[in-house]
C-alpha cells in the first residue's frame, strides 16, 4: 500500500491550488499583500489527507476528480467565508461530491483540514461494516454529524499528519498503514451516515450564488474586453444593486474590484509561466492601458512588483 507525505510553503495562489493533487481547481487571490500559504497533504491507498491555511483571501473554484468524495473540516479565523452559498463562520463540516464544480470563498487565516477516498474502497468498506451502501451526496453539502464524530475525524486527521511529518516507524509496515486507511474511513462514514445535512439554501443565497457565479462566469469568458457594469448587468439579466449586493455578500468586494481583481490574478499567471512576453505586452493583454496604475494596482494586490514576478518565473525557467 503506497505512503506519500508532502509539506510545501506556497508563495502564490495558483501554486497552493496546484500542491493538492487529484483536484482540478483554480485559486484567485482577494486580499491584498504577499501570499503566504501551507499545504500538508498524505496519500496512502486510495486515501487522501490534507491540511492547507494560507493568509490571503482566495477563491478556490473547480471540481474533484470523479471517483472520489471528499469531506472537509473548515474553520475561519475572522472574518466568514462562503461554500457554494452557505456562509462559514467559526467551524463547519462541508460534504464535496465528485458531480459538478464548487466553489469556496476561503477568508484570509481559513484553516482547511480535508479526507478524500476513492468512492468505490468507500463503497466497498460500507457495504462489509453496515450490509448497506453509504450515503455519497451528490450536491455539495455542509454536514452535521454528533460532535462526537466530528471530533474524532478531526483527531484522526491532525494525527495522521503529525506520524507522517515525524517520519513514525509505524506508518512503514503495510498492517498499520491497512489500519489508518480503515480508521479514516470509517471516521468519514461516521460522519455521513449520522445528523442532518444542509443542501437547500435560503431563496436570498441562492439568487445571490446564481447572479455571482453568471457574472463570473461572463467576466472570465469576456476578460479581453472592456466590460461595464451596465453590459454585464444586461448579460447575466439582474440590477446593478442586486449584483452589488450580490458580490458584497458572497465575495466580499464589489464586482468591479473583482474584475480588476481577477484579470490581475490572471496577469500574474502569464508571468509565473516564463512567458517571453513583456510585463507591458501581458498587461495590455488583460485590459490594462495605463503602465503605471497597473504597477501599482499590482503590487497593492500582491505585495511585490510584477516584474519580481517576471524574473522569478524566469528564474526558474
Amino acid at each position: 500500500m503506497n505512503f506519500d507525505h508532502a509539506h510545501k510553503r506556497t508563495r502564490d495562489a495558483d501554486e497552493q491550488a496546484a500542491s493538492v493533487r487529484d483536484w482540478d481547481q483554480r485559486y484567485e487571490q482577494l486580499s491584498a499583500g504577499r501570499f503566504d500559504g501551507v499545504v500538508d497533504e498524505l496519500r496512502v491507498g486510495p486515501v487522501q489527507v490534507f491540511a492547507e491555511c494560507a493568509n490571503q483571501a482566495v477563491v478556490q473554484a473547480g471540481h474533484l476528480r470523479r471517483d472520489r468524495l471528499s469531506i472537509a473540516l473548515v474553520r475561519a479565523a475572522g472574518a466568514s467565508g462562503w461554500y457554494c452559498g452557505h456562509r462559514l463562520s467559526g467551524e463547519h463540516l462541508i460534504g464535496i461530491p465528485a458531480q459538478g464544480d464548487f466553489d469556496l470563498v476561503a477568508s484570509a487565516g481559513m484553516q482547511i483540514l480535508a479526507l478524500s477516498v476513492d468512492t468505490p474502497a468507500l463503497r466497498t468498506l460500507a457495504a462489509q461494516l453496515d450490509g448497506a451502501d453509504t450515503p455519497v451526496p451528490d450536491v455539495p453539502t455542509v454536514l452535521n454529524p454528533p460532535p462526537a464524530a466530528r471530533d474524532q475525524l478531526r483527531g484522526l486527521l491532525g494525527t495522521a499528519l503529525s506520524l507522517a511529518q515525524d517520519g513514525a516507524a509505524g506508518c512503514t509496515h503495510t498492517a498499520a498503514r491497512r489500519m489508518l486507511v480503515l480508521s479514516l474511513c470509517d471516521a468519514m462514514l461516521g460522519c455521513l451516515g449520522t445528523g442532518a445535512a444542509t443542501t437547500a439554501l435560503p431563496a436570498s443565497a441562492a439568487s445571490r450564488r446564481r447572479i455571482v457565479a453568471r457574472a463570473r462566469q461572463y467576466m472570465q469568458d469576456h476578460a479581453h474586453e472592456v466590460i461595464a457594469v451596465p453590459d454585464l448587468c444586461q448579460a447575466i439579466g439582474t440590477s446593478r444593486r442586486a449584483l452589488q449586493y450580490a458580490f458584497e455578500e458572497v465575495m466580499q468586494i464589489s464586482p468591479v474590484t473583482y474584475l480588476r481583481t481577477m484579470r490581475l490574478n490572471r496577469v500574474r499567471s502569464e508571468l509565473r509561466q516564463r512567458s517571453a512576453a513583456t510585463v507591458g505586452d501581458v498587461a495590455a493583454r488583460w485590459g490594462f492601458w495605463h503602465p503605471s496604475r497597473f504597477a501599482s494596482d499590482y503590487k497593492a494586490l500582491f505585495g511585490e512588483a510584477p516584474s519580481a514576478t517576471r524574473a522569478a518565473g524566469l528564474r526558474a525557467a
